[in-house]
């Protein structure tokens, strides 16, 4: 009994320095994923761009990297041309320190009928501009096996 008490007491710290890392980050990662999110999700993609800095980068997989808002837009834009018509994004770890921080998390991607696209993982490099908190660069990676045939 001692023990099932003892690693609950572990299992429960755990839980509370995760949300205390959370809590922590001063560049508050989950509102601004929150915002790309919704506003990625309404069709505003401006919106979105906005969250970036100047000179960002966005890395996507199975692309060129896209450097500068305007090549961020034309990224986005083309995949909600294929099809990608929703995200859902989750924050698993964020943390800043001074005028740098970072996050981490899970995205899924859905069709317009709601059908699944793809699902995987983020990560993104922010720093403070003139005051506000934007992302410098991220990278997302599909969890879904490649399709047959990709790797010939």
């Amino acid at each position: 009994m001692k023990r099932i008490v003892g690693w609950g007491l572990v299992v429960m710290l755990c839980a509370l320095v995760s949300m205390q890392a959370l809590a922590a980050d001063k560049s508050d990662v989950a509102a601004r994923a929150a915002t790309w999110e919704k506003e990625y999700n309404a069709g505003n993609l401006a919106a979105v761009v906005a969250l970036y800095a100047a000179d960002a980068c966005r890395l996507p997989p199975n692309q060129e990297a896209v450097h500068g808002r305007d090549a961020i837009l034309a990224q986005l834009k083309a995949g909600m041309d294929r099809g990608a018509a929703k995200v859902k994004i989750a924050v698993t770890a964020a943390e800043s320190s001074g005028d740098v921080g970072y996050g981490t998390g899970t995205y899924v991607i859905t069709g317009a009928d709601g059908s699944h696209i793809d699902h995987g993982k983020w990560m993104l490099a922010s720093k403070k501009v003139e005051g506000k908190w934007v992302t410098q660069c991220d990278i997302f990676n599909s969890d879904m096996p490649m399709p047959s045939g990709a790797m010939k």
